[in-house]
């Protein structure tokens, strides 16, 4: 809270003018909004609040992105399993989502603009770029609305997690016994066997591969698929200088001259008390400084907004508009040097001090020109950019893609076939998936309404339409053969492991809870679990195997004991958080 008033502040709360300029960028949208037309599909019901088909899948698609980074072959994937835990998720976090509401947490609409001006996400070069705003959240699928929605509750579900995670804490014993895990070593022998390295012997029979086929029909199975034809009006990236009159450019160097001498910036200091007596104190420490105390001092020793006073309450340069309207109407009537008499603004009361104002110096117009001059034409470029999309949204709506290629000059082009989950080519985009599925282009057979990705605006219509079907074994001959070799060298690495573990001896290893020296730390994790004298054959996800003998075990030193505390508290919040979720759904009316 205390940072509201901050010109550099980084958190949520920073600026009124920042919430006033999102406010109006939010609420104007036109050609950049994305309108997908049709219903919203439900997939399931959380306490009144709806997961649409599209919240579903663009959580699918993230999810499945991540899983094919820990896999290496697709098929592997457990394509019902992923859903299902897709489908769990989002229960829960709607449910935590609509328990948060319940108990009247809120994030107003200027702090959500805040966040949103200050994500690098939506940032190029450090500044808030509404093009790359449109892009980021159209690849999500989202509107602008919707967009807002989404991170609104999720900002508000995470007051109700943080909060219970936030109470937190370990007993002494507890980081004690820790630490004491946390150093032991464990010494043993072992020996390992890489899958890929197994020699394999023999090929798949007919037999082996309709065995494999019948354990994982869930993974052949072809959803429905899409073919689409569509027009792309590109966004024109070049730019032509020469079109720029001269008059304009000078024209822009005035705005750009009479914006500077308007916006002089200011330097200012404060002291912030805080509380019922705040007046009070704020009156004793004025009286201090008119006795020739320092401000710098005072606002250190006194000052409650922890962050200025670590600099003698220096709040840096800030332009008009910045603060709140009391704070900022008692600035404007200081000297430089002079510190006012105590203010009240919503935070508390505030002594303050004017230490410095200063008016940007202006580029002279030789030094100006080109940078002014290249945004004209780009100006120029993007609004006829906007006329043309407007025109092609009007065309589309009333007539076919012939008449908006010809207008154009531009190409039909066609897509490979996709699904709802997953697409190739321009159809990656999961927007544009859930445009070609929704009821107004595959129901009506109309074109789309104008869809935005990065490459510019398009207009689809569905072309073919491919009905759901499990793949023959023929098919999927080659992911068989695939699958069936990795099993055949993850059995040979296991086989080898159990005949190495008979006569297993020589060197041994000590090992601590970190994996070192090339071990993977998914064994270090099952060496760990084994007990005492255990000898076993260690099998982990890639297949490989490992003959392990554990000798003997080391129990380690205390230290650093804060450290501990704080990771097990850490821990401690997690699955209180998790049980919070699993809480909230149990308790939640869900209709699937």
């Amino acid at each position: 809270m205390l940072q509201n008033i901050r010109d550099n502040s980084t958190g949520i709360f920073a600026k009124i003018l920042v919430g006033l300029i999102a406010a109006i960028f939010l609420i104007t949208g036109g050609l950049s909004a994305i309108n997908f037309g049709g219903g919203e599909p439900e997939v399931a019901v959380v306490n009144d609040q709806p997961i649409t088909e599209r919240d579903f899948l663009r959580a699918l698609d993230q999810q499945r992105r991540q899983a094919l980074q820990m896999v290496a072959d697709p098929a592997l994937i457990d394509e019902s399993a992923l859903r299902s835990s897709v489908l769990n998720q989002l229960i829960q976090s709607t449910a935590l989502s609509t328990e948060a509401d319940g108990r009247g947490l809120s994030f107003s609409d200027g702090q959500l603009d805040a966040l949103i001006l200050q994500a690098p996400e939506f940032q190029v070069d450090g500044q808030f770029d509404a093009n790359r705003f449109d892009q980021v959240i159209g690849q999500l699928g989202y509107s602008r609305t919707g967009f807002r929605e989404w991170m609104k509750s999720r900002v508000i579900a995470d007051q109700l997690t943080q909060g219970l995670a936030s109470s937190a804490f370990v007993a002494p014993s507890t980081v004690e016994a820790a630490l004491t895990l946390e150093g032991q070593t464990r010494t043993l022998r072992l020996a390992g066997f890489v899958a890929a390295e197994q020699r394999l012997v023999g090929e798949p029979t007919d037999n082996d591969l309709t065995e494999i086929y019948e354990r994982n029909t869930a993974s052949y199975q072809l959803p429905e698929q899409l073919v689409a034809e569509y027009v792309l009006l590109p966004r024109g990236t070049d730019v032509d200088l020469s079109s720029v009159d001269e008059a304009e450019v000078r024209d822009a160097y005035d705005r750009y001259v009479a914006g500077l001498s308007a916006n002089q910036e200011t330097r200012a200091s404060h002291i912030l008390l805080m509380g019922e007596d705040s007046l009070a104190n704020a009156k004793a420490a004025k009286a201090r400084l008119d006795a020739g105390e320092s401000f710098e001092a005072l606002a250190t020793e006194l000052s409650e907004d922890a962050l200025s006073a670590e600099v003698g309450g220096d709040l840096g340069f800030a332009a008009a508009g910045t603060y709140v309207p009391e704070f900022e109407a008692a600035l404007e009537a200081l000297a430089v040097g002079e510190v006012s008499d105590p203010v009240e603004t919503p935070f508390g009361h505030h002594l303050i001090m004017l230490t410095e104002a200063r008016t940007q110096t202006a580029d002279s117009f030789e030094a100006k020109a080109p940078e002014l001059r290249q945004q004209l034409a780009a100006q120029a470029n993007r609004l006829e950019f906007e006329a043309q999309a407007e025109e092609m949204a009007n065309i589309a709506f009333s007539g076919d893609l012939e008449e908006v290629r010809d207008l154009f000059g531009l190409t039909i082009q066609t897509t490979e076939p996709f699904s709802r989950d997953a697409g190739t080519g321009i159809m990656e985009n999961l927007g544009l998936r859930v445009a070609a599925f929704g009821d107004e282009v595959l129901e009506q057979g109309e074109n789309s309404s104008l869809l935005e990705i990065d490459a510019g605006v398009l207009v689809l219509r569905v072309a073919d339409r491919i009905d759901p079907r499990l793949q023959s074994l023929e098919e999927v001959r080659d992911q068989l053969v695939t699958r069936w070799q990795a099993e055949q060298r993850a059995a040979a690495a296991a086989a080898a492991a159990k005949e190495a573990l008979v006569t297993l001896s020589g060197d041994t290893q000590t090992f601590g809870r970190v994996a070192t020296d090339g071990v993977p730390q998914a064994l270090v994790n099952q060496i760990f679990a084994m007990p005492r004298g255990g000898r076993d054959v260690l099998v982990l996800e890639s297949g490989d195997a490992w003959a392990v003998e554990l000798v003997s075990v080391s129990q380690g030193e205390s230290s650093d004991a804060a450290s501990m505390a704080e990771f097990l508290a850490s821990q401690q919040a997690r699955q209180s958080q998790a049980a919070l979720g699993t809480w909230a759904q149990a308790n939640a009316t869900v209709e699937r």
